[in-house]
């Protein structure tokens, strides 16, 4: 992996960090924060967003960043329970509230949280498939 900005009060350790379920899915992650290693339940996390070399786990109220790619994270993540709908935006499908139209024929995915993403065109065939699986 490319070298990125330090890990400051906010860096994480290597993806190798983390705990898998018996079907090889990350079940939990390590993150470090401020100098302290704590652990993060997947269930936990709502959205995940691309920050430069980083991604950012918005897990309820707090952010943690991970030194890891998107598409690394998305192929460790259970695709049944997590959904990337933009190159820079991965979702836990159960905090999906709904998709809306957004004016030049995209679409937004807002969360439970009242969050707005931008839907890929390309990939919304994928959510709606998750949508349906979680129905």
């Amino acid at each position: 992996m490319p070298d990125g900005p330090p890990g400051g009060n906010d860096g994480g350790p290597s993806p190798d960090a983390d705990v898998h379920d018996p079907n090889g899915r990350l079940s939990r992650l390590e993150v470090t924060r401020a100098g302290r290693t704590s652990v993060v339940d997947v269930d936990r996390i709502d959205r995940i967003e691309a920050a430069d070399y980083y991604v950012r786990l918005h897990v309820e109220e707090a952010t943690h960043l991970l030194r890891i790619t998107m598409k690394e994270l998305e192929r460790r993540l259970d695709p049944a329970r997590f959904v990337r709908i933009h190159r820079s935006h991965i979702v836990r499908v159960d905090v999906i509230r709904e998709l809306r139209p957004h004016p030049g024929g995209g679409y937004l995915v807002i969360l439970d949280d009242g969050t707005r993403l931008p839907l890929s065109r390309s990939r919304r065939r994928k959510l709606e498939g998750a949508l349906d699986q979680r129905l």
